[in-house]
């Protein structure tokens, strides 16, 4: 009986106790899937739109992780679809698809040996509008602050295998122009695009 409880004990500590390196320094890869949210400060309204048809976000990131505290990041969004009609008629006007790389810094602390991890994010990238008829935005390209949070679960018996939760997001600012050429409203617009995801990744 004591064996038994013996090895039972065992198989239950053992994935708790297995070198902290696996969880510790190393590349990683993932990938992540969620909704988007989307705020432009009523650009949209001003010029008489109005934005639907919004889909899901997507991301692909890749990093290294150098301890248990410090990760740098990069990572390539795709926020979606999202279409323009005219609040009127309900013709479409435009249609874009936001797209951003980034590159990061992924800062926070690992609990219950290496297994569970509560981060922040901070970093800049660029984002593309991919504004179809070029209806809104003065530019196709932006340079983006990257910020966001979310929580890691590696548990040691799957190998390097991980889930990951978080909220992330781009913000820009930009102008928008009359059809006469002025700028819109004289003070630029704030960009805000954002994901809720569940990512998988497998750090080698």
């Amino acid at each position: 009986m004591i064996k038994i409880f013996l090895t039972f004990l065992m198989l239950v500590l053992l994935p708790l106790t297995l070198d902290a390196r696996r969880n510790g320094e190393g590349f990683f890869i993932g990938y992540g899937a969620g909704g988007t949210y989307y705020n432009d400060s009523h650009a949209i309204s001003d010029v008489g739109g109005d934005s639907s048809g919004f889909s899901g976000a997507s991301k692909f990131y890749m990093g290294y992780k150098y301890d248990h505290e410090l990760t740098l990041e990069g990572s390539f969004m795709n926020y979606g679809y999202f279409k323009v009609e005219d609040k009127i008629t309900g013709n479409q006007l435009t249609e874009f698809i936001p797209m951003s790389g980034n590159v990061y810094l992924n800062y926070g602390h690992d609990f219950f040996h290496n297994q569970i991890r509560p981060f922040v994010i901070l970093g800049a990238g660029l984002l593309w509008i991919n504004d179809k008829a070029n209806y809104i935005y003065d530019e196709e390209v932006f340079f983006s602050l990257h910020y966001g949070f979310g929580l890691l679960y590696t548990p040691n018996w799957l190998y390097g295998w991980g889930a990951r939760w978080a909220y992330e997001g781009d913000w820009s600012r930009f102008d928008t122009f009359n059809v006469d050429g002025t700028d819109l409203n004289g003070g630029g617009y704030d960009n805000f695009l954002g994901t809720v995801y569940i990512g998988l990744q497998y750090k080698f």
